[in-house]
């Protein structure tokens, strides 16, 4: 299975429900499951719910060389910021292997992968089209997710979920 830790963020568009990857962890055997829901569950006890906000575009590595357009937090990157090192610190004491990445908030819009990609991305970046409106939510948990190939492109589907219950 070739999952991931996230938190969903509703739909960036309207063809693409969003999601901010916490942590990638790859290919994972489906006899790992319960030990990585065992490393995780416990870390919303002690996370509250937060509020989230996408705002502007950026684009890794550089807005010259896009191969990766995003939208940029704003509201909740502390609270992003402290979940995914929580998330992260408990996938190393459990000995299951991640993408070391360092986490950088943010909701990817569309790969860079061609001629009208990079026309399109230009036109974002550029300005001369407008960046998609400010779009606000709440986080209230963080799922593991699994990323499945399908005739259709990619499907992200919900694996457990492991709610934000502090107080």
């Amino acid at each position: 299975m070739r999952l991931f830790v996230a938190v969903d963020v509703g739909a960036v568009d309207a063809a693409a429900p969003a999601h901010l990857t916490l942590a990638f962890l790859g290919e994972v055997d489906p006899a790992e499951l319960p030990r990585l829901a065992d490393a995780l569950a416990p870390l919303g006890a002690d996370e509250r719910p937060f509020a989230l906000a996408l705002e502007g575009v950026g684009a890794f590595p550089s807005a010259d060389r896009p191969r990766v357009v995003y939208r940029a937090v704003t509201d909740g990157r502390v609270e992003l910021e402290r979940l995914a090192g929580r998330v992260r610190a408990a996938l190393d004491a459990a000995g299951i292997a991640y993408d070391p990445t360092p986490f950088h908030p943010h909701a990817t819009l569309f790969r860079v992968r061609g001629p009208v990609d990079r026309r399109r991305a230009a036109a974002l970046l550029g300005g001369s089209i407008p960046a998609p409106s400010a779009e606000r939510g709440r986080v209230d948990a963080f799922r593991l997710k699994e990323s499945v190939r399908s005739g259709g492109g990619v499907v992200h589907r919900t694996v457990a979920t492991f709610p934000l219950v502090a107080r």
